[in-house]
């Protein structure tokens, strides 16, 4: 009986010890299949994660891109549809299938479909308003906050009866500056090339340096963008000479973002010169001028060469002396600051002595005082 039970445990231990080495190696392939499943699985997960990440930061990325940079929606849109496909597949997929999870990402892919032609018919009409209105592409120079944040310091600043230079140098640097230094201060911060502006502001900006190189070459000139703003009908400068009136628009573009004036721009400026000239009964050739920093169209360069508008391209803006040292009627020296209320409505040049000036030192050496009125009926004089 001890033999049978002896040989009985000899044979199931060679029967396991057989078996063993039989299926070992089937177990090894057994385990690598679960160890390169386990790896695929790290990796679809590490995909899913970054996928996440990259479409996370790309939105967050586009929220602070151009206003209306079309192409950056549509990829926005693309994107978020891609995202939503992977989801749904590796729920259903998984290897405990969701599947009423897969059904709310399909649901969701539905109304993002929707709302994508609704987009698509939202482009199209900022496509058209973009044609009529041809100076709305030129707020892609901006981000929608730094838009927002510059357009509020633009309305406090307008709505504000203190003097603006004050926007400039804060209080605690306030008083422990003499006047001239205050002026000065706030001037070179105005001229900071980092400074942000709204494109409208921008836009002054060039107008106002195009007008200096005007009158520098003996015109006189007005500024019409800046005081007349959107009334302006496209005409940012009338200079005049002996000879003839130039009706010039200016058009500070963008050279990273590459957006040529387009033919419309050149349209523009053609008929409001063929208006000026009906309105005003002059009898000197009016000649309408397009000055951009970048460049224009081909099909824009067609239409200013056939309509005889004058353009120039590539001008950028230089430094400039910016301070306008007048001499008022009662012989008065005032010098204005690019951020004084009656700046624009200063014309220098039309009496001896009046100049422009780089630094408030130069104005104040040349017998001239900072206008004391700055903003507004109520503005009080410079102490």
């Amino acid at each position: 009986m001890e033999a049978m039970w002896f040989w009985l445990v000899v044979l199931v231990l060679v029967a396991y010890f057989v078996g063993r080495a039989t299926m070992n190696p089937r177990i090894s392939e057994a385990r690598q299949a679960a160890g390169a499943a386990q790896y695929e699985l790290r990796g679809v997960q590490e995909r899913m994660t970054l996928l996440q990440t990259l479409f996370d930061e790309t939105l967050g990325s586009l929220r602070k891109d151009s206003v209306l940079l079309h192409s950056l929606v549509r990829w926005a849109d693309e994107l978020e549809v891609a995202k939503n496909n992977v989801i749904a597949h590796g729920l259903v997929h998984k290897s405990r299938p969701a599947h009423k999870a897969a059904q709310e990402v399909r649901a969701s892919r539905s109304e993002a479909r929707q709302s994508k032609r609704e987009l698509n018919l939202t482009l199209n009409r900022l496509a058209l308003y973009e044609s009529l209105a041809p100076w709305l592409a030129e707020y892609t120079e901006l981000t929608v906050d730094e838009l927002i944040e510059a357009l509020r310091e633009e309305a406090a600043a307008e709505a504000s009866e203190e003097d603006p230079v004050s926007r400039y140098v804060p209080k605690a640097e306030w008083s422990k500056l003499t006047v001239s230094q205050r002026n000065q201060l706030a001037l070179d911060r105005y001229c900071d090339p980092k400074r942000k502006r709204t494109p409208w502001a921008a836009g002054i900006q060039y107008e106002r340096f195009i007008g200096f190189t005007y009158e520098k070459a003996g015109c006189k000139v007005e500024y019409r963008g800046a005081v007349a703003g959107k009334e302006d009908l496209g005409v940012d400068l009338v200079c005049e000479n002996a000879t003839q009136i130039q009706v010039v628009q200016c058009k500070r573009l963008s050279v990273v973002k590459e957006l040529p004036v387009r033919e419309n721009t050149i349209a523009q400026i053609y008929g409001s010169a063929e208006y000026y000239r009906m309105v005003t009964g002059t009898s000197k050739p009016v000649i309408p001028v397009l000055i951009t920093t970048y460049q224009l169209s081909d099909e824009a360069r067609r239409f200013a060469r056939h309509l005889k508008v004058n353009f120039k391209e590539q001008f950028a803006l230089q430094t400039y002396p910016m301070i306008k040292c007048n001499i008022a009627p009662n012989g008065e020296r005032i010098y204005h600051l690019p951020m004084d209320q009656q700046y624009d409505k200063v014309i220098v040049g039309n009496v001896p002595g009046e100049l422009y000036a780089a630094t408030v030192q130069e104005a104040e050496r040349a017998g001239f005082r900072r206008a004391f009125r700055w903003r507004g009926s109520a503005a009080q004089g410079v102490s």
